[in-house]
């Protein structure tokens, strides 16, 4: 279901504070010109596109390829505000975008302020304020843009291309089929099917190259190293088992691993005993070495007599702690001894216990079991590895071809209801090829033109043509825009589903015969124009070309700028 759009008029285009006289729109034809002036005859580089530029920057376009982005700080500060208007519907609506600060613009409606983190947020709002109430699915607000803002570095070559060349930007059919009234949602459904299957494409790229790293063979070749990996590691598998399950090997093994648990057990033993060494040795302690000749004259000195009693007291003193350091010495000494000798004893028992495992391991190797038992478990492992790797690599690669093939299937059904969608929108493509020959016989003096959508099994999916008289040349791939573009805007049916907003910057660089034709178009149809066409041109070729159509749309001029009156009103190199 289709419901109408809410249209979008730009009201003014300026800045906080002001870097450029503030620039008013109206609805209908508004033209910028690029005028000679007394100094300078020249009229390109005074500002029209780059004008152009903050609009669509305003307008919240991608600030890293825009000029927007290359002009000086010095020239336009990156804390500026540039500001635009706009009336949604009913609803006023003010933009605010600081190049400081790119992805966090404000929009205020009817005076309510919205602030945004990014800027894709900030767009889905636009996108909502604009396509209020439709049931339909539709294109987004960026991408409506696309076409009805053209960038002049598209140079005009594709009717559904509006971006820079340079950017190398896919083709986006979806605001095309949506003014034609085609359901979007069978194209948007088939392009992430593309996408799905284009994954799955590479996965298998990456399978079939893992498999190469590891078998040096293409993966065909590699099934049958599939099956017969499978057949060895069974092999290999079975011997193990036969290895595992002789007698003499489960006694043997059995013995082993008690005496295993011996050993360990005399270790722990050995470890504790010469834990309990090192705790008997003598802790050193500092003394301070008094003779009973020293102690005496002290003494004597305080008072006659005292210190001979005292150094004979000094002396049985000393006497009875040599005794206690001798019994000391001699309980440490006794249990030291008891220690070493348990120590001895548990070595002796741990080179008894060795000599046997050694023994009985030499009796294991010379029956071949064990080291049969190791070179085939070595080999087992290594094949098991493989036959792993192998297996998944496969697998992965069969699911992925698997899931890729249903997406294309999938896609292709998707592919056969779009084309009955398009089939069904017959009657506004009917009615928008017949805008295309009026305009068309205007501009060119006949009606030898042709419209013609339909899908295709390429990745652009749908592939739309128009033709026109003396197709091909650069002159007409712009004047075949300018048809397509103004037919969209102005037929009935299209114009539905239209933002009934049109600019374009500088597209009638074409010979001076449709130069007239094209001006005289407009100019005629200027008065009954529902929605607002922005045109960008330079007046003195314009005026020398097509007079009486300059100067009937003499009152559609919004800004002039000129050498000495340039839009940012300084010279400046973008950077």
């Amino acid at each position: 279901m289709y419901l109408q759009v809410n249209m979008l008029q730009i009201r003014k285009l300026y800045s906080d504070p002001a870097v450029f006289d503030a620039i008013p729109f109206l609805p209908g034809v508004n033209l910028i010109l690029g005028e000679p002036s007394e100094g300078s005859a020249k009229t390109n580089g005074v500002g029209k596109s780059i004008a152009i530029e903050f609009l669509n920057f305003a307008l919240l376009s991608k600030y890293s390829s825009s000029r927007v982005k290359k002009i000086p700080k010095e020239v336009v500060p990156l804390d500026v505000e540039i500001c635009v208007d706009l009336l949604i519907g009913s609803q006023e609506v003010t933009i605010k975008r600081v190049r400081g600060e790119e992805n966090r613009p404000t929009i205020l409606v009817n005076g309510n302020l919205f602030e945004f983190a990014k800027l894709e947020d900030a767009h889905s709002f636009l996108g909502n304020l604009l396509f209020e109430g439709s049931e339909a699915t539709h294109p987004s607000f960026r991408s409506m843009l696309g076409i009805l803002l053209r960038d002049e570095r598209s140079e005009f070559k594709s009717i559904v291309n509006g971006y820079d060349t340079t950017l190398k930007i896919s083709d986006d059919y979806a605001p095309h089929l949506y003014l034609l009234g085609v359901d979007i949602s069978r194209y948007k459904k088939i392009k992430i099917l593309q996408k799905e299957a284009s994954d799955l494409r590479q996965k298998v790229k990456e399978y079939e190259k893992s498999v190469m790293l590891l078998r040096q063979k293409k993966i065909d070749d590699a099934r049958a190293d599939l099956n017969e990996l499978d057949a060895e590691v069974s092999i290999i598998e079975q011997d193990i088992e036969n290895l595992e399950n002789t007698k003499s090997y489960d006694a043997l093994e059995a013995e082993m691993q008690e005496l295993d648990e011996a050993i360990l057990e005399r270790r722990r033993q050995s470890a504790i005993i010469l834990d309990k060494i090192s705790r008997l040795e003598p802790i050193e302690v500092e003394r301070v070495e008094i003779s009973t000749e020293e102690l005496s004259e002290y003494y004597n000195d305080l008072k006659a007599g005292l210190g001979d009693l005292v150094a004979k007291d000094f002396d049985e003193l000393q006497a009875f702690k040599a005794k206690i350091y001798r019994f000391q010495d001699g309980v440490l000494r006794k249990r030291r001894e008891s220690l070493e000798r348990s120590l001895k004893e548990v070595k002796d028992a741990l080179r008894v216990m060795d000599k046997e495992y050694q023994k009985k391991l030499r009796l294991l190797d010379q029956g071949g079991a064990l080291k049969a038992l190791k070179q085939t478990f070595a080999t087992y492992q290594e094949k098991a590895d493989q036959l792993a790797d192998l297996r998944s690599f496969i697998s992965g690669h069969d699911g992925a071809v698997s899931q890729r093939r249903e997406k294309l299937l999938e896609k292709d059904t998707e592919v056969q209801r779009l084309q009955v969608s398009i089939d069904q929108a017959n009657r506004i493509k009917s009615s928008f090829e017949g805008t295309i020959l009026d305009i068309h016989n205007f501009v060119m003096g006949n009606r030898q033109a042709a419209f013609h959508i339909e899908t295709v099994d390429k990745a652009q999916v749908v592939d739309i043509t128009l033709r026109i008289d003396s197709d091909g040349s650069h002159s007409v791939e712009r004047e075949k825009t300018f048809i397509y573009d103004f037919s969209l805007l102005t037929n009935e049916s299209t114009g539905e589903r239209h933002f009934g907003l049109l600019v374009h910057d500088n597209i009638f660089e074409v010979d001076s015969d449709t130069l007239k034709r094209s001006l005289d178009f407009i100019a005629q149809h200027a008065p009954a124009l529902q929605g607002q066409y922005i045109l960008t041109l330079n007046s003195d070729r314009a005026s020398s070309d097509a007079p009486d159509a300059m100067k009937a749309l003499a009152g559609c001029v919004r800004a002039r700028f000129t050498k000495q009156s340039r839009f940012l009103k300084k010279k400046y190199q973008e950077e």
